[in-house]
């Protein structure tokens, strides 16, 4: 499904993934940060895939999900746009390139924690409670968990998302993630 982009990325988190954290940018700064942003909004194309399951995981995951009996698979990228605009700028324009991919990763943030949201408010109608975002490679959840989830979520259909064989996600600006129900 396709996902709506935020009208601005939120420029404190991009700073704090740039290292810069609570720093006031100078105007050139602004002016780079800027144009990365448009750079990033023109070429990104949201999308995600969503599947509910009963829960029938393996250790890994079983303090995180403790209580619940289902669970929320979700899966999201920016698309093939945004890598090509990445590689493009990193063989360009590095000062850019930093600025673009620190302001591609919270934008794809923002678009997790819209689709969250959704889901939240979903079952919050249904008197049901929604445990935060667990991804594979956080903490000892492995890679390989990427495989079985896209499969199951059906990413490449739902969301044009592939794993590569080091279970890896491509677009690269994707993640996948487990909540608990």
């Amino acid at each position: 499904m396709e996902r709506a982009k935020p009208s601005s990325i939120k420029r404190a988190t991009a700073l704090r993934y740039m290292g810069a954290s609570g720093w006031q940018p100078d105007d050139a700064t602004t002016a780079l940060l800027d144009r990365a942003e448009e750079k990033i909004l023109a070429a990104a194309t949201p999308r995600a895939a969503v599947r509910r399951l009963p829960r029938d995981c393996g250790t890994d995951l079983t303090r995180h999900l403790q209580g619940c009996d289902a669970v929320l698979l979700m899966a999201a990228t920016l698309g093939s746009q945004v890598d090509s605009l990445l590689r493009r700028l990193e063989l360009t324009d590095i000062a850019m390139a930093a600025a673009a991919d620190a302001l591609s990763s919270v934008l794809l943030e923002q678009i997790c924690d819209e689709l969250e949201a959704e889901w939240r408010a979903k079952f919050a109608a249904e008197h049901l409670y929604l445990t935060g975002r667990y991804a594979p490679g956080y903490g000892d959840c492995p890679l390989e968990l990427n495989d079985e989830l896209c499969l199951a979520v059906d990413t490449v259909r739902g969301c044009g998302l592939a794993v590569t064989p080091q279970h890896l996600l491509t677009p690269r600006k994707s993640t996948t993630a487990i909540l608990g129900i």
